[in-house]
């Protein structure tokens, strides 16, 4: 993709971004996005056959920046509890200071059919796969008694999740924000429940 092109392309996605802050999706229209992206409604289906393929592609795009945030973030001087306190802050931070977006992201995703669900399986594997990698890194050096398996990181991710979709369809908005950032404490003792270590 040359530079302009990708510069269209995050203009688009930035657009649909700012467009949910104050609309929900399913009222947002191509022209609210192509407007404030300044591009044409030709360079809008050069990228993508329609709104929902921008809504999943913005969904893919968020998920990179939460793990850029986590990675960012990582110490290898830390130890284990240490480290999933930062992991799981990161991620519920991230989502605590864009609540339209991730509730976009989280529902209206999830609304679209099995092309929702394929990117949310995809985005929920890539954070398992990680959270996975990490247990094992720290069980090669005796520091953990248990590594997760992809199988139990996955179980663990679709578990937080689930949480943060229940505060998203049954929280006021006023509440979310609050109620997410509880649920730092739930995710930091489970993942250190399930990788037994010695400090719990």
């Amino acid at each position: 993709m040359t530079a302009p092109a990708r510069d269209h392309k995050d203009r688009l996605l930035s657009a649909l971004e700012n467009a949910m802050a104050t609309k929900r999706y399913r009222d947002v229209t191509l022209a609210d996005i192509t407007s404030s992206a300044k591009v044409s409604r030709r360079t809008f289906y050069e990228h993508f056959t329609n709104k929902d393929e921008c809504l999943l592609a913005l969904a893919r795009t968020t998920s990179e920046r939460i793990m850029k945030s986590i990675i960012s973030s990582y110490d290898a001087a830390d130890d284990w509890p240490q480290t999933v306190t930062k992991v799981t802050s990161g991620y519920l931070q991230f989502i605590a200071e864009h609540p339209t977006l991730m509730y976009a992201l989280y529902v209206e995703v999830a609304a679209l059919g099995q092309s929702g669900l394929e990117v949310r399986r995809e985005i929920s594997q890539t954070f398992a796969e990680f959270l996975s990698s990490q247990t094992k890194l720290r069980r090669s050096s005796a520091e953990l008694n248990h590594a997760l398996s992809r199988q139990e990181a996955l179980a663990l991710v679709a578990g937080i999740n689930e949480l943060i979709l229940q505060t998203f369809m049954t929280e006021k908005t006023s509440d979310r924000v609050t109620e997410i950032t509880r649920l730092n404490n739930v995710a930091s003792s489970l993942i250190l429940r399930m990788t037994s270590h010695s400090g719990v």
